[in-house]
């Protein structure tokens, strides 16, 4: 359980304050040392000073890990008021402690006369935990069973919750069915996702892109160039391209944004690709199933216009051929009643033929889009 921002900056009574950006390209200027006329201002110093309002916790304990004496900042950290931190242990303020690494501390610390740095947990009295960093030294006093050990603890809270967020997104975007990549504003990659790798490269490894230029597999002129010009202005950029690369073929859905950096700066772009060559197969199913219900709706309705000239010309003729008496009105009239139901299906014929022709045409382009 983490605690709050405003509880860890309550507890550790530290200000921070970023200027590295007033630093780029700044000369380092001349130190001025005890040969120009420096004072020692060390001898002038209260060591207690220190050790009450060094870091976010100061504590000295003994082998065992019992706390023998902790700082003012100590108690304020931990929650509890500064008696009860000094008859507490170790193993109550930091998680993690235990007895085996405690003879590890005892061990290295005072008798090879090493640092240790622990990234580790800190347990507070109201019940949350934080993260902090344990610096553990000796005091440097040789000799002595009953020597104790420096705990110099710094609270690390904010930077550990803002570590685990970029480790949730770099898995997000690396295990991502999208491709993501980031390229520099000149077009040359500086990061790929597997599956953009795996579309460009047919390789998962994160570094197989890194270095290359975007347009040997994008096209220059239709995609990275448009893209360039929007990113500059700070735009947002989306855009398609067909793509073949062996007997792979795929239809990309490329959406690009700028990448900034802290400072506001434009520093390159993030790009994703999608490949919609399923989606718009399927599109193109939707679209034939569509039109063949069409045709067949359109073929029943043309054969319900032949069958009424086609009657009508069979009729005639048979009336023709089996009325051998018949007046020469009649036969005129029945004559032209043939004729005419020729023309209607002359007519209706011609008019599935164009269907037929059209039918054919769309069918040669979803080919293509498929392709």
């Amino acid at each position: 359980m983490s605690i709050s921002e405003q509880t860890i900056a309550e507890k550790s009574r530290t200000i921070k304050i970023d200027i590295r950006s007033l630093g780029y390209g700044r000369p380092g200027l001349p130190g001025v040392g005890k040969e120009n006329g420096c004072v020692d201002y060390f001898a002038r110093v209260d060591p207690a000073l220190f050790f009450e309002n060094s870091y976010d916790a100061i504590i000295v304990a003994d082998e065992a890990g019992r706390v023998l004496q902790a700082n003012a900042r100590a108690a304020q950290f931990f929650g509890y008021d500064k008696g009860t931190l000094s008859r507490a242990s170790l193993s109550l303020l930091v998680a993690g402690i235990t007895d085996e690494l405690l003879r590890q501390i005892y061990s290295e610390v005072t008798k090879n006369r090493r640092y240790m740095r622990i990234q580790a947990f800190a347990r507070h009295k109201d019940g949350n935990y934080s993260s902090v960093e344990v610096i553990v030294m000796s005091n440097m006093r040789v000799g002595g069973a009953d020597e104790p050990i420096c705990y110099l603890i710094r609270d690390t809270q904010l930077r550990y919750e803002a570590e685990q967020n970029l480790n949730s997104a770099y898995h997000a975007m690396d295990n991502t069915d999208a491709g993501i990549g980031v390229v520099t504003l000149q077009g040359v990659f500086s990061y790929a996702n597997r599956a953009l790798c795996e579309l460009f490269s047919d390789d998962k490894n994160g570094g197989a892109l890194v270095g290359q230029p975007l347009d040997l597999w994008l096209d220059r002129k239709k995609i990275l160039e448009p893209m360039q010009e929007k990113i500059k202005n700070r735009e947002p950029w989306s855009g398609e391209q067909r793509f073949l690369r062996g007997e792979k073929s795929a239809w990309l859905l490329i959406s690009a944004v700028p990448d900034v950096n802290e400072d506001g700066e434009l520093t390159g772009i993030v790009f994703s690709v999608r490949d919609l060559a399923e989606r718009r197969r399927a599109e193109i199913a939707e679209q034939s199933v569509a039109r063949n219900r069409a045709l067949m709706e359109s073929l029943s309705s043309v054969c319900h216009d032949l069958g009424q000239p086609a009657t009508v010309l069979l009729t005639s003729l048979e009336l023709l051929k089996q009325e051998k008496d018949l007046d020469a009105e009649t036969a005129r009239q029945m004559v032209d009643m043939s004729y005419e139901a020729a023309l209607d299906l002359r007519r209706c014929l011609q008019e599935l033929n164009t269907r037929r022709r059209s039918g054919a045409e769309q069918q040669e382009e979803e080919k293509e889009d498929e392709a």
